[in-house]
């Protein structure tokens, strides 16, 4: 069974421009949600603000 999920980990859903998303886009959308105060930055999106 783990060897499945690994399988579908290691697709290319990583790829850019899967499902049609721009990271760059989604980093502005999140920090601009963070600074009106909808929600806190989650470590994981902080790390991903890293480039």
């Amino acid at each position: 069974m783990q060897q499945n999920q690994q399988k579908a980990k290691s697709g290319n859903a990583a790829t850019a421009g899967f499902a049609g998303t721009d990271a760059q886009q989604v980093k502005q959308q999140i920090q601009k949600d963070v600074q009106a105060g909808q929600g806190a930055m989650t470590s994981r999106e902080a790390g991903a603000m890293r480039d």
